[in-house]
């Protein structure tokens, strides 16, 4: 990310491999709840990144940017439902902003942008999950989303560190 370059987005575009594992290398070592523990080593970040675009480029994913392909400041990614009976639905994934650009309304703008596109895919719910022992709960529920299950100790981020993950779901029908 080009510190002090102007943020555009979200717009459709999809990222390139190298960005997106950069942008989620400097989310998980500022300690960011994106799949990884702060101390992940980072071809195993790259490799989810790159696994993340090729689902994008089979058509499984869609992903909202902040910046450019090259130089990401945010992502996120709408994954619809697979099969018939939940086609209607979609997962929000991989929601991250650069630490650097944290803190100024661009997670909800992405947040937002997720909910835009799910809209226009045609997708009538949505989910997603998040970290407990984080702010990411309290942050969801801000942004209208309802908390409908909590699944204990779901998450293991060392011997003494285990935390709940707290699953939410957005109606998108008026």
């Amino acid at each position: 990310m080009r510190a002090g370059a102007g943020i555009a987005g979200p717009h459709r575009v999809a990222p390139g491999a190298a960005a997106l594992g950069d942008l989620w290398l400097a989310v998980t070592r500022a300690g960011g709840a994106v799949g990884f523990t702060h101390d992940a080593p980072e071809r195993d970040i790259r490799a989810k990144a790159e696994a993340a675009i090729a689902d994008v480029e089979a058509g499984r994913a869609h992903p909202l940017v902040l910046g450019d392909a090259a130089d990401l400041g945010g992502v996120v990614f709408v994954v619809p439902g697979d099969g018939q009976v939940i086609a209607h639905r979609g997962t929000v994934v991989r929601l991250m902003v650069h630490p650097e650009l944290q803190g100024r309304g661009h997670g909800r703008a992405l947040l937002d942008g997720a909910v835009d596109l799910a809209r226009a895919l045609g997708l009538e719910q949505l989910l997603l999950s998040t970290r407990g022992g984080t702010r990411l709960p309290e942050f969801y529920v801000k942004q209208g989303w309802t908390e409908v299950g909590v699944f204990p100790g779901a998450l293991r981020l060392g011997p003494d560190d285990v935390r709940d993950e707290h699953w939410f779901q957005r109606q998108l029908a008026d």
